[in-house]
């Protein structure tokens, strides 16, 4: 992060995706969302560029490995922390992946259950060969809205609400990103 900041200073650094929202393993990767401006930016050019920069100086961290760019709809800066091993994908300014954490958060608080499932569907999806969206098959993010979604409309009785539906004040879109928080107190359902 203090690399990051010194090329640009006002910015955010948010840690996304399985390793925060509950639905993560050991060996799961660490998603990043660097958040530069509170405007949406262009994610083929500007975001692009960003992350062109973000290489040059991450490149002289002598405790990163394995840098790549990689130009995808939303672009990511792949690279390995050679201390712990953890691979690492930095996007930039995806606000929608830092809303989606604070959300699934919540719901794997509510139930300590729902992490073990999600992961044992990612396994299966991925014993199937159906788990890698760059493939156009499901995304690990879909898999989990899926499972949400059985459990709030395909079991008798629900096991969740929809947390959006009964706490906007919560999770609005609408909120300061800079305000959400992963510890988000929601009463047992």
């Amino acid at each position: 992060y203090a690399v990051m900041k010194g090329v640009f200073p006002y910015c955010g650094l948010y840690v996304v995706g399985s390793s925060m929202n509950g639905c993560g393993s050991h060996s799961s990767d660490m998603d990043l969302c660097l958040m530069i401006s509170h405007v949406a930016i262009d994610q083929k050019r500007e975001a692009l560029e960003i992350l062109r920069l973000l290489h040059k100086a991450l490149r002289k961290c002598n405790f990163l490995k394995d840098l790549k760019l990689i130009k995808a709809k939303v672009p990511i800066l792949k690279f390995r922390d050679k201390i712990s091993n953890v691979e690492c994908d930095l996007n930039i300014n995806n606000s929608v992946g830092i809303r989606n954490t604070h959300l699934l958060s919540a719901y794997s608080k509510m139930d300590s259950r729902v992490g073990p499932l999600v992961m044992y569907v990612k396994h299966w999806a991925k014993s199937q060969n159906i788990n890698d969206a760059s493939q156009g098959t499901i995304s690990s993010y879909s898999l989990v809205l899926m499972v949400i979604h059985y459990l709030q409309c395909g079991c008798t009785p629900s096991v969740f609400p929809s947390l959006q539906q009964k706490y906007p004040h919560k999770f609005s879109r609408q909120i300061d990103i800079r305000l959400l928080t992963l510890n988000e107190k929601v009463p047992p359902y």
